[in-house]
């Protein structure tokens, strides 16, 4: 009982904190103290964070976490994501695909606020089409974020993998018909809903736009076909990247370049979510929770309901998954690529939908909307997806293993 009352006292702080906006770094190390303190506040827990600081898997995670990130800057800072969007638009014959196409392409690089930086690509393009505000922050919000569930560099998924020990590319094969459904509404409610558009002029040079994107396909096929880590990986995509904008980055620029590309916020949540994650594995605190839960409410609802609660109650996937599954695995008894998906794919909807997800506080205010409009525009889609996620649930037979 004392290991649950840490956890739960621990959950408080820490959305205390994050409503008061102290840095979510900052937050989850200090929802860590507490944690301990009330769990198990002697010599053995203060070995605990001796121990979980020196695994292997929490070094690599901070690496890669902070590394993806890092990439996504250099691809805004310098020009080339632009230089991507300038291709895609003499690459596709529809000008209906472009404004999709805008925010899909800036949610391949993970970085705060991206969403902004979208946002006026697409003000263009659908001042164009004739798109109304409320249709536009649709678009930005919907493609934008149309990755996350089968994206291998979505730093949700890698955190779900790394937690769990089940293989990321399982997950992201698992959640692939959750990813078709998306395009499909996407496509219905937000592309189709405007009027086609031919583009002016094709361009004859469709090689450029693989260019831009080599140093993802360098980091994601030397995972996938030689199998060598991320934490190797990303590096040499990094190292691509620089070279491709040699000009820009010279040997002198580089460090003030990394100083401003790397999060230190970043490192402290990553660091913070692996400790929170060890704790709880170490205290067994959830297991109170399941012997009650067993008896009254299938354990299923409890991980759909807890997991969608988190999401929303953070606004932010990377710290829902770091917060979320170590909660939730404990209640499971069978830890598969189903059951890993099942939180997964509801943390996430609870994520896209939350009133502070920064990417929807951002598109509305850019647009002049109101949360009011954009809720009422997105039910539909968004009904269509939760339903589906239920239905691929139930036909995998996710469902029984809980």
């Amino acid at each position: 009982m004392q290991s649950l009352i840490g956890v739960l006292v621990a959950f408080v702080v820490l959305g205390t904190l994050i409503y008061k906006k102290v840095g979510f770094g900052y937050s989850i190390l200090i929802a860590v103290g507490v944690l301990l303190a009330l769990s198990n506040p002697t010599l053995e827990g203060v070995n605990w964070l001796f121990e979980i600081s020196l695994e292997f898997e929490t070094i690599e995670l901070i690496l890669i976490i902070n590394m993806i990130a890092f990439l996504g800057f250099l691809y805004s800072d310098s020009g080339q994501v632009m230089r991507m969007i300038k291709e895609l638009r003499g690459a596709v014959p529809d000008r209906r695909l472009v404004i999709a196409s805008i925010p899909a392409i800036f949610g391949l690089m993970p970085m705060p606020g991206g969403a902004l930086v979208s946002a006026p690509m697409i003000d263009d393009e659908g001042d164009e089409l004739n798109v109304d505000p409320v249709h536009k922050t649709f678009l930005n919000w919907w493609f934008r974020h149309i990755w996350f569930t089968i994206y291998p560099l979505s730093l949700g998924l890698i955190l779900a993998s790394s937690i769990s020990g089940v293989s990321l590319y399982r997950i992201a094969m698992y959640n692939i018909p959750i990813f078709a459904v998306q395009i499909i509404c996407g496509v219905i409610w937000g592309i189709g809903g405007i009027e086609a558009v031919k583009s002016e002029k094709l361009s004859t040079k469709p090689l450029l736009l693989v260019w831009e994107l080599m140093p993802i396909i360098l980091a994601l096929s030397l995972n996938i076909i030689f199998g060598i880590p991320f934490y190797l990986t990303l590096p040499i995509a990094i190292v691509f990247l620089l070279f491709q904008n040699r000009e820009e980055y010279d040997l002198i620029k580089l460090p003030s370049t990394a100083k401003q590309g790397l999060s230190f916020n970043l490192i402290l949540a990553a660091y913070g979510i692996m400790l929170f994650k060890g704790i709880i594995e170490r205290t067994n605190g959830i297991a109170p929770v399941v012997s009650s839960l067993q008896n009254h409410v299938p354990i299923f609802l409890v991980v759909v309901m807890v997991a969608l609660a988190i999401g929303m109650f953070l606004g932010h996937l990377p710290s829902a998954v770091g917060i979320g599954v170590p909660v939730l695995l404990p209640l499971i008894s069978t830890v598969s690529v189903r059951t890993v998906g099942v939180i997964y794919l509801f943390t996430f909807l609870g994520y896209v939908l939350s009133p502070i997800h920064l990417c929807i506080i951002l598109t509305v205010e850019y647009f002049g909307t109101d949360l009011k409009a954009f809720y009422s525009h997105i039910w539909k889609p968004t009904i269509v997806l939760i339903v589906f996620i239920f239905v691929w649930i139930a036909i995998t037979g996710a469902v029984f293993l809980f």
